[in-house]
């Protein structure tokens, strides 16, 4: 096909350029004046035409990205891939301090579970959470440890007219073991620290060890069996109902066997006729809690010892029985006012 273009007065004018005509009247016929100015720019520069991609129905050049742009683009690439990592990081911690809280919690009520069946010795606890004061189902069976100590001396169980017993087993060094028996209703005793269970292994006994008869000054504990008698303190009551007498500046325990108040409790001095006595207000960490041993109580002889007492102490004694404050305060809460108590001293 040939175009000739010519002016208002008809004359030819001079022809174009076949294809530039061409092509811009066929742009023309299509409506895209916007298509004619980039084949211009086209034309002009010699650059190359980048197909178009549709935003919204609307025909848009791609424009390639300058070293700026490429540049802010790396740098949100790079944030975002910090963010996405600290997210992840933040997520794990979380994830991790969740763990290790539920770790906490579980080993927290471990050690609540344990605190209730284990007692280091020397702890002050409620004699509530160490003790067994129940009598356990189906026992028919005496202790056999128990059994053992009252045959060892050619007796049976009905030595024991009370409820409550407590063994003192010497050992050596003025050391002894404690062992603590209650007794059921069907007559069965079971140990309240559990079967075969020691109460205490860090009690004290005479320096000298025990004996069939101690003297006065012998240091020396009493062998075989005895009543309790009275309970004492200085300061604080402990949380027991069982009978027990307040030391007070007053409260002496005369130890002259020339006296006639020898190895009994005395308040006041008005009626002193003795030269030597335990002024017990004075004794203050011995004597905040403890327990009198009826040993020489009835029908007194003063040729034999005075003021055996379990007590709070941590070694030897003069003839009495020591043992931490802790476990002694147990002993006092687990006696009550009903209760009838035995303490057995044997080597």
């Amino acid at each position: 096909m040939s175009w000739i273009i010519k002016d208002r007065m008809g004359k030819n004018m001079k022809k174009p350029t076949f294809v530039i005509a061409e092509i811009f009247l066929s742009l023309l016929l299509a409506g895209s004046l916007a298509a004619v100015a980039v084949l211009a720019v086209d034309l002009n520069t010699g650059g190359s035409i980048i197909p178009p991609e549709l935003y919204g129905g609307e025909a848009k050049p791609k424009q390639e990205s300058s070293e700026e742009d490429k540049k802010q683009e790396s740098k949100k690439e790079e944030s975002s891939q910090v963010s996405s990592e600290s997210s992840a990081k933040t997520s794990e911690e979380t994830s991790q301090k969740t763990e290790s809280s539920a770790d906490e919690k579980k080993e927290e009520s471990s050690k609540a579970e344990q605190s209730k069946t284990e007692t280091k010795p020397g702890d002050t606890v409620s004699f509530k959470d160490k003790l067994i004061l129940q009598q356990p189902e189906n026992s028919t069976d005496q202790p056999k440890e128990m059994e053992e100590f009252i045959t060892d001396y050619g007796f049976d169980f009905d030595i024991l007219y009370g409820d409550h017993f407590i063994a003192v087993d010497a050992t050596e060094g003025g050391k002894a073991d404690i062992y603590c028996y209650q007794k059921g209703d069907n007559g069965i005793w079971w140990n309240i620290s559990g079967d075969g269970k020691k109460f205490s292994e860090n009690a004290f006994i005479g320096e000298n060890g025990p004996a069939y008869e101690v003297t006065p000054g012998s240091k020396k504990s009493p062998l075989g069996f005895y009543t309790l008698g009275q309970g004492f303190y200085i300061g604080q009551k402990p949380d027991s109902t069982y009978s027990m007498f307040e030391i007070t500046d007053d409260t002496y325990w005369v130890n002259d066997p020339g006296s006639a108040f020898y190895n009994t409790k005395v308040e006041g001095t008005d009626r002193k006729d003795w030269s030597s006595a335990i002024h017990m207000i004075t004794e203050t960490e011995a004597y905040k809690c403890g327990i009198v041993v009826n040993y020489n109580t009835s029908n007194i002889k003063s040729d034999l010892s005075s003021s055996v007492f379990m007590y709070c102490g941590n070694a030897p004694t003069e003839g009495g029985i020591a043992l931490p404050e802790s476990e002694m305060l147990t002993i006092l809460e687990w006696l009550d006012k009903d209760s009838i108590a035995m303490i057995c001293i044997m080597a």
